[in-house]
């Protein structure tokens, strides 16, 4: 299955758009234009690659918005549909669950990210990893 080149090139542009609008912190902005093309995705949307990456985007401006349960709703929607080995993913469940104070998720999950990917998944914001490595022993023997 492939888009359209004129369902590709708009979704494209509008990724584009939503991409500078995270740049300069207009996150709300930024939803509009993922949630735009994501709407024109043909159904079943979740099977075409765009539609993680759009939701993830979502996802992502939800949480640098601090709207951590929106964020996190959007995160499960990724998870759910297979991405249980996306450290980035992975990484956003377990920042949304701490900031919601869920600690025992938020360990089960920044662990995991951490596991794929070490120390440098946690390079947009250590507290995440000082607060990780405050509550796992993360020492290699």
């Amino acid at each position: 299955m492939e888009l359209s080149d004129e369902l590709y090139d708009r979704i494209e542009e509008l990724s584009e758009t939503g991409n500078e609008a995270m740049e300069s912190e207009d996150y709300a902005k930024a939803i509009s234009c993922f949630q735009e093309a994501l709407d024109i995705l043909p159904e079943p949307k979740e099977d075409w690659e765009a539609y993680l990456w759009l939701t993830g985007s979502i996802g992502d401006a939800h949480f640098m918005m601090g709207n951590y349960g929106k964020s996190l709703g959007v995160f499960r929607k990724c998870y759910n549909i297979g991405e249980t080995d996306n450290p980035f993913i992975l990484l956003r469940l377990g920042e949304n669950y701490l900031e919601m104070e869920d600690e025992t998720n938020a360990t089960e999950f920044l662990l995991r990210a951490y596991m794929l990917e070490g120390e440098k998944i946690f390079k947009e914001d250590w507290k995440y990893f000082q607060w990780l490595s405050g509550h796992v022993n993360l020492k290699q023997k």
